[in-house]
């Protein structure tokens, strides 16, 4: 078409030349005309037999590129199914059966528990046929275990049932022996016989001092009249002992009567080797008191009296009813009573001229106190000598003498059992921790919709001076230590080729101060608070959590481990979107806000919303 073209053109263009010339001659130019004319016709002939070879041209062009959009369409389709099909490879890899966690009866056991099994089966060809079987032959036991369970509960509520009718039959005759009692006892109080037994005080507690008197007394009083006490009371020592104690005041205060025997006295007195000893010696009668229920880890409070300095002192103890490692337990155990009210820390003898009697004895208050914590005596804290009605003088030489005892008694037990019960869960979650003894995500703080995909891998206990090791803004905005000592543990948190190391220091005042995360992430270098906004955020994220944003019987610490995970699953989600090799997929719930600019910052801000919008 190109060469026709071509040809006309150049005839068009030689008949247009010869008319040109027969103008400049002065003939006549209409044949020329003509046969120009004609030529035009073939020329729009030509084109538009062009433009239908164009058009046809064109159709082709566009069936063709159908073809290549659905042969590429075919193909993602087909490397989406790879994909799944990838994934499918890796769940079946991963799959574990439920069973494996069941604990199987052993060979013996088993055909002992079925005999003649191993003659009647044919001899299994494979190991799963053969556990297949074993697990038929373990539901069927279990089924007959569940049927005697039923029979048995069925004659427990049959023995219930006869229980109560014998209990109401003698509820019956309550009426009838309360009446015989009231009658009957001028009968046993003339042949001294002592019913009452509960109500009466033992013989030995009428030895104790005056202060322990009184506490022994309103701990009593507190104890019968709550319905489900939390302490129980006791005095410890020997009659016999305070009795000779009695006798040596006697011989040093003639003034204190009590109907004893000179020569009695004359055989108490034995001189005391060590000076400090007899100045500093307790009474021989002391009251402990138990917090917590029995079987379980119980505090021992051990509460004695000094009549020289006139003052009494607490010492606390754990008391362990199994064999269980509870050796780290101790390291708080001693300060639990240092925090219960403000700016008393037991450093002080804050007695009303207590200086100038140990300035008579050649004694300082420090030697004293020295001397009283390597015995193992405790320190005298001022709320001690408050519920033992003993008076005070602050630092600030105001006397103090408290007089409602009622209340203070209350407030104080209610204070102590607070606090050993915030660091008995405290403790139950960090030997959880340590020993991995603990399903993390099948615990109720774990709050978050989706699934944590880090996991914690190591929990151990570390120095003071590695945890200052770090370098963290919350180091420097934390407060002045008031006699406040720390524990310190690291915690290891892994998800693909990334780490987190957290930090975690817990002050013995605890639950008043929170315990304090550092966090360190090593995944393309080490980055921290100090280097990261993000980590910046992720710290103050989880050290800002309190126990008033947690729901009832929630624990601090879990909560906190909870919020740690999940906020470095964000981390790693967001910033791995930006790095040339993409190892973390976005699997996270993310609302509106973050959609788009500020899904790739989500520590930045509004974290706190996205997480409660998320709860909700």
């Amino acid at each position: 078409m190109e060469a026709i073209l071509n040809t006309q053109f150049q005839q068009l263009e030689d008949i247009i030349g010869e008319i040109l010339k027969v103008k400049k001659s002065g003939q006549n130019s209409d044949t020329l005309r003509t046969a120009a004319a004609l030529k035009f016709v073939a020329l729009k002939h030509a084109n538009r037999e062009v433009k239908q070879k164009i058009k046809s041209g064109r159709d082709n062009l566009h069936l063709e590129k159908c073809k290549v959009d659905i042969s590429r369409l075919q193909l993602q389709n087909l490397l989406y199914e790879v994909s799944h099909l990838k994934k499918d490879i890796v769940r079946c890899e991963k799959f574990q059966s439920r069973d494996s966690k069941l604990v199987l009866l052993s060979d013996t056991e088993y055909f002992t528990q079925l005999p003649g099994i191993e003659d009647s089966k044919v001899k299994p060809e494979s190991e799963h046929y053969k556990h297949l079987q074993r697990l038929e032959c373990e539901l069927r036991l279990r089924k007959d275990l569940d049927e005697k369970k039923s029979s048995l509960k069925n004659s427990k509520k049959e023995l219930q049932q006869e229980n109560l009718k014998q209990h109401n039959r003698y509820v019956s005759f309550a009426p009838a022996l309360r009446t015989l009692k009231s009658a009957t006892k001028p009968l046993h109080d003339a042949l001294q016989l002592s019913l009452d037994v509960e109500w009466k005080l033992s013989a030995v507690v009428k030895y104790l001092p005056k202060p322990l008197y009184i506490l022994f007394i309103k701990l009593q009083c507190l104890q019968r009249a709550s319905d489900e006490p939390s302490f129980n009371v006791e005095v410890v020592g020997y009659e016999s002992e305070a009795q000779m104690q009695e006798l040596t005041n006697l011989k040093q205060n003639p003034k204190a009567r009590r109907d004893y025997s000179e020569r009695d006295i004359e055989l108490s007195g034995k001189p005391e080797e060590n000076p400090l000893n007899k100045e500093l010696s307790p009474h021989p009668l002391h009251i402990r008191i138990t917090l917590g229920s029995a079987g379980s880890i119980q505090l021992v409070l051990i509460i004695r009296y000094f009549e020289q300095i006139k003052c009494a002192t607490a010492w606390p103890q754990l008391s362990i009813s199994n064999n269980t490692n509870h050796q780290g337990d101790t390291n708080f155990v001693q300060h639990l009573l240092r925090h219960l009210f403000a700016n008393d820390l037991g450093n002080e003898i804050l007695i009303p001229g207590i200086q100038y009697d140990l300035q008579n004895k050649d004694l300082t208050p420090e030697e004293c106190i020295q001397y009283l914590e390597s015995k193992d005596f405790g320190k005298a804290y001022c709320w001690l000598q408050s519920i033992c009605s003993i008076p005070t003088v602050h630092s600030s030489m105001l006397y103090k003498h408290e007089l409602n005892l009622n209340k203070s008694m209350r407030e104080t037990i209610a204070r102590i059992t607070r606090r050993w019960n915030s660091w008995l869960n405290l403790s139950q979650q960090i030997r959880g921790l340590t020993n991995k003894d603990i399903d993390l995500y099948a615990l109720k703080e774990n709050v978050y919709p989706a699934a944590l995909s880090c996991s914690l891998v190591q929990w151990t206990a570390i120095t003071l001076e590695e945890f200052l090791a770090q370098n963290s803004d919350v180091l420097n905005i934390s407060p002045d230590d008031k006699g406040i000592t720390y524990n310190s543990y690291r915690a290891v948190i892994v998800r693909g080729s990334a780490k987190m190391e957290c930090f975690i220091r817990i002050p013995s005042n605890y639950p008043l101060e929170m315990p304090l995360w550092i966090l360190s992430v090593h995944w393309n270098g080490r980055r921290t608070s100090q280097n990261n906004a993000a980590i910046k955020m992720m710290e103050y994220w989880t050290n800002s959590l309190q126990p008033q944003q947690l729901e009832a019987n929630y624990r601090i610490l879990y909560a906190q481990l909870f919020r740690t995970i999940y906020s470095f699953d964000i981390f790693l989600e967001t910033e791995g979107s930006m790095q040339t090799t993409i190892e973390y997929t976005k699997e996270k719930p993310y609302i509106s806000a973050f959609a788009k600019r500020c899904r790739l910052r989500l520590h930045k801000k509004g974290f706190r919303t996205r997480i409660q919008t998320i709860r909700t």
